[in-house]
């Protein structure tokens, strides 16, 4: 049980990194914030694709059908650090903050069918940015401070199974859960005014589903090499109705009297609707190297919302390319060479459409997979990227994504052979 206490230990170091940070992007007040692509361990350091890649080694957050070929119970817990230095053109600012990257689990059931069991929490979409802006009427001086925190998790329970050597499928059950909160606050610089706090949140849940599919025919078609492999994958995510709850809090300080005034109003439930998600990719695989590539699509022009869900919106499309190379695999090699090396190239249109102008985003990642001990690994991801423009008021933001996440099994519920 080394792994499960090094899991715990990282679990811990997750929760203290977790508490700090300043905010992000500005675009994530929009809809429902950023949303994330973070698929596995793996594929962190590939611009997150693989959904036509098979691992017994990692679990594949996206497509339920790639776990069909894991064998021992697996496990992965993660980090991410975020850097933004954005811009208007005018004023610059460096803005930063860490989240959870999600905890998910993988237990084979009947190997033989490819039957495996998974279930986890990650992140659908955050909502972090803080921006002040300095201001004055006449001699009076005051500020107002833009602040948002929350997102939407989403709880997963899905299956995967082989019933034909060349067909791999997968399904899993969603649960959409979280807090979206917008804060406004106005101070004055003397206390002849009063101090004002808006805070806007919605909590909102509901369900989902998706469904995975893997081909790796192309073998036979194609002649391959026993020793290489060329695979197909498809997944779907259903369309999501989520209910939310919106309240709206006002406070009032007149702090030249010490009275204070609060305010609570509650809205009448509303209905968020989550477009279809679709998904594509190809993957080409070596005993020491995987090259995939991946294409997703998501109606979100078609999506809206009052109150906390603002911005206007249009379908969103990320084209992505990654590779990996694994010397070598067996306990008796090198160090260096049970290192996987990783990197990858990816361009996001966002579902963003901020004053006319839609806001895309271009990137590269690179990464390590680091043996610790046993099948336990430290993967470790890097991605750099340039998101929107300064055209309209708007911003451009330079981002610096780090990822930690730590991954490896253990033989549970596994019956000891009898002497």
């Amino acid at each position: 049980m080394k792994q499960l206490r090094v899991l715990l230990l990282f679990i811990f170091v997750c929760s203290s990194l977790l508490i700090s940070g300043n905010g992000g992007s500005g675009y994530s007040r929009y809809g429902l914030g950023d949303l994330r692509y973070f698929y596995s361990d793996r594929a962190s350091g590939m611009a997150n694709t693989g959904i036509a890649a098979f691992s017994s080694n990692s679990i594949e957050r996206l497509n339920p059908a790639s776990w069909s070929t894991i064998n021992r119970t697996r496990f992965s817990i993660g980090a991410m650090y975020e850097g933004y230095n954005t811009t208007d053109g005018t004023n610059s600012a460096f803005l930063s903050g860490t989240s959870f990257g999600g905890f998910i689990v993988a237990f084979p059931v009947y190997t033989p069918s490819g039957i495996v069991l998974g279930a986890g929490i990650t992140p659908f979409s955050t909502i972090n940015y803080n921006i002040v802006s300095n201001s004055s009427f006449g001699s009076l001086l005051y500020n107002i401070n833009y602040k948002g925190e929350g997102g939407i998790s989403v709880g997963h329970l899905g299956l995967s199974f082989v019933p034909h050597p060349d067909y791999n499928f997968g399904a899993k059950y969603t649960y959409y859960f979280g807090t979206m909160r917008h804060i406004v606050s106005q101070k004055f610089s003397i206390s002849d005014y009063s101090n004002a706090e808006e805070v806007r949140s919605m909590q909102l849940h509901g369900m989902g589903a998706s469904f995975g599919l893997i081909y790796s025919g192309l073998n036979n078609i194609l002649q391959l090499d026993t020793s290489r492999s060329l695979t197909l994958g498809l997944v779907a995510a259903t369309g999501s109705t989520i209910s939310g709850t919106e309240e709206h809090f006002l406070k009032y300080d007149a702090t030249n009297q010490n009275i204070t005034t609060r305010d609570t109003i509650s809205l009448p439930e509303s209905q968020l609707n989550i477009p279809v998600r679709l998904g594509i990719g190809v993957a080409f695989r070596t005993p020491e190297f995987l090259l995939a590539s991946d294409l997703h699509y998501q109606q979100w022009s078609n999506f809206s919302g009052n109150g906390v869900i603002t911005g206007s919106f249009r379908d969103s499309y990320r084209f992505s390319v990654g590779g990996e190379l694994f010397p070598r695999r067996e306990g008796t090699a090198t160090f260096f060479q049970r290192i996987a090396y990783r990197a990858g190239f990816f361009y996001d249109a966002s579902y963003f459409k901020v004053n006319g102008e839609p806001i895309d985003e271009l990137g590269f990642t690179g990464g390590f997979g680091v043996p610790i001990f046993s099948d336990t690994r430290l993967n470790i991801a890097a991605e750099y990227s340039f998101r929107g423009t300064t055209a309209n008021g708007l911003q451009k933001d330079k981002i610096l994504r780090l990822s930690f996440t730590l991954s490896g099994s253990e033989r549970w519920f596994v019956p000891s052979e009898e002497e």
